[in-house]
């Protein structure tokens, strides 16, 4: 007999309640959809054109998503109808449903949360996040207030679970072999349409802005993407040379520099020889990789409202330069740039790969010179792979777990506060002033990273705010200084400052020059003149510019130039996410992107990333593809480990 809803009074079974799950998910995603446009509403296009299409599309990527969301359920309902109907069969059923709700709620609750911080839908930092849980529930514990959270999560969760119980009586109809086959057969159809239908280019031309975009999306369905896309490979996705010998030509023409001597192989290998008054004196180099660091935080780049007084001060006595510009938005991005000087390549920096050791990196530079190389974080360095890469590099790890205990009077699930990091530094340099040996200390803050919490009593500013904590690493790394000046190796270090990327890269354009701009300061009285670059800068270009300060020679298999030594001709940038790969030179962008696609725009002002699409001229090509195709090219082939280890 069949059992019918107390409300349309129409015979009801499987199917119907596969109909309301996926009808709540279908409603579920676009209330979140619409959550997150009203709170990013400055940044979103309003256009009812873009709105129209950001919307629909979202409901295709809503509903590919929803087949698989509703996938357990279904082959579930697949059981015999006997076991459905009796009493067991039935709380598994409700249980079931009100897991599969619960994963509906707290995905999309996720997401709004994950916009907020990101701008962006799920992408590799979610999987990153996933990967490494317990940073990720640690830092929601520190960061939301889940007592209040959770709850309500889990009520939602059970409304809703009681409203399509309401609306369904949770009876199976009888059916034989043939509907059931039917019904199997319609399922393995409809995964199928699912998991091709949506195309990531399809987002892209909803609208010019980068929220409409990302909202274009199912945040469960991005993740997943992200997930299975690790690192694309350059020559089946991107806009390439078919001659790769005059590739490499090209290349090697692009990265030599005034006082540099190409070598026979066929990467970029080069002899830099440096020579000034530094050379031979191999004063001890603190390099400080500061969190978030965005340039308009610090006063002394000419912003209002500056967040930094002590570097302000401190930039006084520096060199400081002012046009210089992240290759991505996470640190492993920004550790690459710093330690390999070599272009960001699709997908996971060169830090998370497999067979990234023995590389020619900045350590590698300093230990030719006889340096002793550290990296020094008040983390736990397992995460995104940092301690593997730079001991598979040549350096002495020390990270939080080097760390005294009684040392530790304060810490968040990310690490120690940067005050105890710094600590550390100045015993690292006091051990290698005892052996007599200078040292190159790699720095890697901390405390700028939600929860944004920090010690008490050290600036008066509220916790749990991220403002608060730049002010607060701005004090940490004077009172480091201050330490350090009285210090007998003070006169003979260089402090490097500069951040690993921006606090938030995201904005209207696809890659928002304005949210790649980062400080950088050099700060030795007595050794490297005060003064300002106004060159334009990549990251890539902090090392080997440091090293020809320094008067330092080395064998390099670097791409960046010493600014001091090319041109202003050859300045240029390198802008990325995971996928879209930008050169900037004068004032043109040229973005690579998947499916061979090259596009170019004229940046009309800088600060706030206002773009006008121009014709990609052929030069613009072909230099995108030069640095882009040759960093990936001789990555893959070895050619940018030291000689002996390739």
């Amino acid at each position: 007999m069949l059992r019918f809803n107390q409300y349309s009074r129409r015979p009801v079974g499987r199917l119907g309640l596969l109909q309301i799950l996926f009808g709540s998910w279908m409603i579920w995603e676009s209330f979140i959809r619409l959550l997150i446009a009203l709170r990013f509403y400055s940044e979103l296009s309003w256009s009812p054109l873009d709105l129209l299409r950001t919307f629909l599309l979202g409901l295709v990527y809503d509903a590919s998503a929803g087949v698989f969301f509703c996938l357990p359920l279904a082959l579930f309902l697949l059981l015999p109808a006997k076991f459905l109907s009796a009493g067991w069969g039935k709380r598994l059923g409700k249980g079931l449903l009100f897991l599969l709700n619960g994963f509906m709620v707290s995905t999309g609750v996720t997401l709004f949360f994950y916009f907020q911080e990101f701008h962006t839908s799920f992408n590799f930092i979610a999987v990153d996040y996933l990967i490494y849980s317990s940073e990720m529930l640690g830092t929601i514990q520190e960061s939301f207030p889940l007592g209040i959270l959770v709850p309500v999560m889990l009520v939602t969760t059970l409304l809703i679970t009681w409203w399509q119980l309401r609306k369904l009586t949770f009876f199976p109809s009888p059916r034989g072999w043939r509907q059931f086959a039917m019904a199997a057969g319609l399922m393995v159809l409809l995964l199928l349409v699912a998991a091709v239908v949506p195309q990531s280019a399809w987002r892209m031309q909803v609208a010019a802005d980068k929220i409409n975009q990302e909202l274009a999306g199912n945040g469960p369905y991005e993740f997943v993407r992200a997930y299975f896309t690790n690192e694309l490979d350059y020559d089946s996705f991107y806009a390439k040379a078919s001659d790769t010998d005059s590739l490499r030509q090209r290349l090697r023409s692009e990265v030599k520099g005034n006082n540099e001597v190409l070598q026979g192989d066929p990467g970029v290998t080069r002899r830099v020889e440096n020579q000034n008054e530094l050379t031979g004196k191999k004063p001890n180099v603190v390099l400080i990789t500061v969190e978030s660091f965005s340039a308009d935080y610090a006063g002394f780049l000419g912003f209002a409202n500056s967040l930094t007084p002590n570097l302000d001060e401190v930039a006084q006595n520096s060199l400081s330069f002012t046009r210089l510009y992240a290759t991505g938005t996470r640190t492993v991005r920004g550790l690459e740039a710093l330690s390999l000087s070599v272009p960001p390549t699709p997908g996971q920096s060169i830090v998370r790969r497999q067979d990234n050791g023995n590389m020619e990196s900045l350590g590698d530079a300093f230990r030719q010179n006889g340096y002793q190389t550290d990296f020094i974080y008040g983390g736990y360095g397992y995460f995104d792979n940092m301690n593997d890469f730079f001991a598979g590099n040549g350096y002495t790890v020390k990270d939080r777990n080097n760390i005294p205990e009684e040392e530790i009077h304060d810490e968040t699930v990310w690490g120690v506060p940067d005050e105890i990091l710094f600590d550390q530094v100045v015993k690292s340099l006091d051990e290698h002033q005892a052996k007599g040996e200078p040292a190159f200390e790699m720095v890697l803050t901390t405390s700028n990273h939600r929860p944004f919490k920090f010690p008490k009593g050290r600036i008066d500013a509220p916790q749990g705010v991220r403002n608060s904590v730049v002010r607060y690493t701005d004090w940490a790394i004077k009172d480091f200084l201050d330490k350090a000046s009285t210090k007998p190796w003070f006169d003979n270090t260089v402090f490097v400052i500069v951040a690993d990327h921006q606090a938030l890269a995201a904005g209207k354009a696809d890659l928002p020059i304005n949210r790649y701009h980062i400080p950088c300061l050099i700060y030795a009285p007595k050794l490297i003149k005060a003064g300002q670059c106004n060159r334009l800068m990549s990251q890539i270009d902090v090392g080997p510019t440091l090293l020809g300060l320094l008067g330092m020679s080395y064998t390099s298999r670097f791409f960046g130039h010493d600014v001091f030594n090319v041109p202003e001709s050859e300045d240029r940038a390198f802008i990325s996410t995971y996928q879209l790969l930008g050169l900037v030179k004068d004032d043109q962008l040229t973005i690579l992107s998947p499916n061979q696609g090259v596009k170019s725009y004229r940046i009309n002002d800088w600060s706030t990333a206002d773009y006008s699409p121009i014709p990609t001229s052929d030069e613009m090509r072909q230099q995108a593809i030069s640095w882009y195709q040759g960093a990936n090219l001789l990555y893959h082939d070895g050619l940018l480990k030291t000689p002996q280890h390739k």
